[in-house]
């Protein structure tokens, strides 16, 4: 009986010392769960549509394959062929642009296509006949379809790009003796450029582009018709087209340009 007493002695005693020393324990403090980081690094990749407007100026050299009658004209020149006229239309360029980014790094590659409207404009006057001996030229269209490849400094993207580029040119050719040969041809040739854009307010780019096209040396030929219809003869010319534009651009990406991280 004095054993199982000493017993029941000592395990209440050791119950005892067990639990003052885990009342002594201090309380696990509760902590919440820790944010995303939100990396601040700008994400180019996406589609992207927006709009453009600017200024274009080109030069058209216009050569008469069948010299004739010919003209003398303000900013001609005489070449083996012919009597060249050189006009230099310019005006507004406007229109739209729409393509797609990938980014690796800092790296960033795209495609894109943009055209639009042009109001680019010149007339040469003959210096003896400015009455009547005249050219005109007209363009009134722009394409471009471009491969792109740029280089981000966060939200900045300097790029180059390059491909294809087409445009609409419209002539006019008016003699002494009142006959006319009008033209119109789409032509194609090839776009090199380079640009800066700006990424800002979540979703949009702001940005300025520089392009020249070169579209080769086309030829054609027509009748020449007097005022009445009459036919005066037969021309065939060259015509040698290059266009420069500069363009400010505005576009909406599709997609958040902010990455979270855990």
């Amino acid at each position: 009986m004095k054993k199982i007493l000493i017993a029941s002695v000592a395990l209440a005693a050791v119950g005892a010392g067990t639990s003052a020393s885990a009342a002594d324990l201090a309380a696990r403090p509760y902590t919440k769960a820790r944010p995303p980081i939100v990396d601040p690094t700008y994400n180019w990749s996406g589609f992207y549509i927006g709009a453009n407007a600017g200024y274009g100026w080109g030069r058209e050299d216009h050569t008469d394959l069948l010299p004739g009658f010919g003209g003398f004209w303000t900013s001609g020149t005489f070449s083996p062929l012919g009597t060249t006229q050189r006009t230099k239309p310019a005006g507004a360029v406007y229109g739209g642009q729409a393509g797609y980014n990938w980014q690796s790094a800092n790296w960033v590659f795209g495609v894109e296509l943009a055209g639009g409207g042009a109001n680019m404009r010149a007339t040469d006057i003959s210096i003896f006949f400015p009455g009547s001996d005249r050219i005109s030229s007209r363009i009134d269209s722009t394409l471009t379809a471009s491969g792109r490849l740029g280089y981000a400094f966060n939200n900045w993207l300097p790029y180059v790009k390059g491909g294809y580029a087409g445009a609409r040119l419209k002539m006019s050719n008016f003699d002494i003796f009142g006959s006319h040969l009008d033209n119109s041809q789409w032509r194609s040739g090839y776009v090199v450029g380079a640009g800066l854009e700006y990424g800002f307010a979540t979703n949009w780019i702001v940005g300025v582009e520089y392009n020249y096209m070169d579209f080769g040396t086309t030829s054609f030929s027509g009748q020449n018709l007097t005022a009445t219809g009459v036919l005066f003869g037969t021309e065939r010319f060259d015509d040698k087209l290059t266009v420069s534009t500069v363009t400010a651009r505005l576009s909406y990406k599709f997609g958040g340009p902010v990455v979270a991280k855990y």
